[in-house]
């Protein structure tokens, strides 16, 4: 299930929820970060964390940790 934290802006998040299905992300939280819409997912054991940036409406760097 991926779960949406409220104050993420809808239209990055169509962004962001495109690129998750791509990849076939079934478990993730998508929340808003500093500037950037945070994904966490993965395991407990090995965690994935990912910052989507977007300037302007457009995504422009995807960060990875």
């Amino acid at each position: 299930m991926i779960k949406v934290r409220p104050g993420v802006n809808e239209f990055e998040l169509i962004s962001v929820m495109g690129r998750l299905q791509e990849r076939g992300t079934q478990w993730a939280t998508i929340q808003p970060g500093n500037g950037c819409v945070w994904v966490s997912s993965g395991s407990s054991a090995c965690p994935i964390n990912e910052y989507f940036v977007f300037k302007s409406g457009q995504l422009v760097d995807i960060q990875v940790d």
